[in-house]
């Protein structure tokens, strides 16, 4: 009986540590698919990351296919945004007592309803624009907005977007605060001399979000933040001697010109962003242009729970649904990477949220993430000599304290990201390797 025990608990150990060698190679493995899909660290943390609290700075005003097909029932997808229909979404939110207001929405060409539009965001006083920019062979190209010196304008590309591998999508993950952009400016009747030339030509533009972040905590204007931005930027290629710090703003470690990781709050739908439907918005709005057409005199009536989420605050306005094609992918497609997630009007409000509470993503990479492989791929090698089961196991542990620890990290340390993708990469690696060579050595 005892070689039956002796052979059963052989077969066993050969078993397990087939099993646990198997397990390391499914890691190297991954690791190799990880990184060759443009995965990073803090994508798998954000994943793991809590709920965050409700924001108590930032809400979004979401057209969906709703609100479009109430404005208008014969054309419910339209390719241009109505500007009379953000007229009156603007002059709502400033009913409700919104403190800044974000059009999420080109208006680069003049269309039905400017004049409307125009005097709503005159009305309110403290309105951003977006502009979106082309990059060709030449300087960043961008059409300014028609609302003309009205609003404060900012470009709404989400800068530094990545092409993934298989799929062709645009990931974010990353927005330079502020670019360097030759925009233009409408003039003469339309459509004849649609550009009339070029106006702050490689001037310092900021981005939508830092636009919004700024009036909402400087409590100042926009022609101010042309002026601080002018100060601490310029130059080709540009170059900014200051950070967020230098506008107001909760200071980040990087310069304004270099590109900020996102340190997305969640998922769409998760993020704690109040979301208000613009149809909502419309039927409240209507009862009280019913009213007028009726020779009654009806203020408008802002319910307790939206001028809960929208007093105050930064509103961003933006469409959320299909037919805008405003939609991107984001980390938290992962592990595909494929599927565009999130609506460009969230992410931007998830941004703004981010630079008015100073909370950024922080990574420990780079030569420490490989310095303390090469440690790790050491001590493997170390304690090679006898590289049977209880190694395998041993560094197995070591693994998944590894990875458990870096998440650890994100939670305690928030935005903190220690990138140990190299260390778990080279132990699972070294640790193949010596299981390889015990059992050429033992054959």
């Amino acid at each position: 009986m005892k070689p039956l025990r002796e052979v059963i608990a052989r077969v066993g150990r050969d078993v397990a540590q087939e099993v646990v060698v198997n397990v390391f190679a499914a890691a190297a493995l991954a690791s190799l698919a990880f990184v060759g899909l443009g995965g990073r660290m803090e994508d798998v943390y954000l994943r793991l990351g809590g709920v965050e609290s409700p924001s108590s700075v930032v809400s979004v005003l979401a057209i969906d296919e709703e609100a479009l097909y109430l404005w208008d029932p014969a054309n419910p997808a339209p390719a241009t945004t109505p500007r009379a229909l953000l007229a009156v979404l603007v002059a709502f939110l400033q009913s409700a007592g919104a403190k800044v207001v974000v059009l999420d929405v080109l208006t680069d060409t003049p269309a039905p309803g400017d004049d409307a539009l125009l005097a709503a965001v005159v009305a309110h006083g403290r309105v951003v624009a977006a502009e979106r920019f082309t990059v060709g062979d030449a300087v960043p190209f961008a059409p300014a907005s028609v609302l003309g010196h009205t609003v404060v304008p900012a470009y709404a590309n989400l800068g530094q977007e990545e092409t993934t591998l298989f799929s062709g999508e645009l990931r974010v993950r990353a927005v330079p605060p502020v670019m360097s952009v030759a925009r233009s400016r409408l003039s003469g009747a339309w459509p004849g001399n649609l550009v009339g030339g070029f106006a702050d030509d490689e001037a310092p533009i900021p981005a939508l979000s830092l636009a919004a972040a700024y009036l909402h905590a400087a409590d100042k204007t926009g022609a101010q933040l042309a002026s601080e931005l002018a100060a601490v930027c310029g130059g080709v290629p540009l170059s900014c001697t200051g950070n967020a710090a230098a506008l107001g703003l909760p200071a980040s470690t990087r310069l304004l010109h270099e590109s900020l990781p996102i340190y997305f709050r969640g998922a769409e739908g998760a993020d704690g962003i109040a979301t208000v439907p613009a149809a909502r918005v419309l039927r409240l709005m209507g009862e009280s242009a019913l009213a007028r057409s009726l020779g009654m005199e009806l203020p408008v009536s802002v319910p307790t729970d939206l001028a809960g989420v929208i007093a105050g605050r930064v509103v961003l306005v933006g469409r959320t649904d299909a037919a805008a094609e405003d939609r991107f992918v984001t980390p938290f497609s992962f592990p595909a990477f494929q599927d565009a997630d999130m609506a460009g009007v969230r992410v931007h409000a998830q941004v703004v949220d981010r630079l008015l509470a100073g909370r950024h993503l922080h990574r420990v990479d780079g030569p420490v993430a490989w310095a303390s492989a090469a440690v790790l791929g050491a001590l493997v090698l170390a304690t090679a000599r006898r590289a049977g089961a209880s190694h395998l196991v041993g560094w197995l542990g070591a693994l998944g304290l590894i990875g458990a620890g870096g998440a650890f990290a994100f939670r305690a340390f928030p935005g903190v990201v220690i990138d140990t993708g190299p260390a778990m990469a080279t132990v699972a690696v070294a640790m193949i390797v010596v299981h390889l060579y015990a059992r050429g050595a033992a054959e």
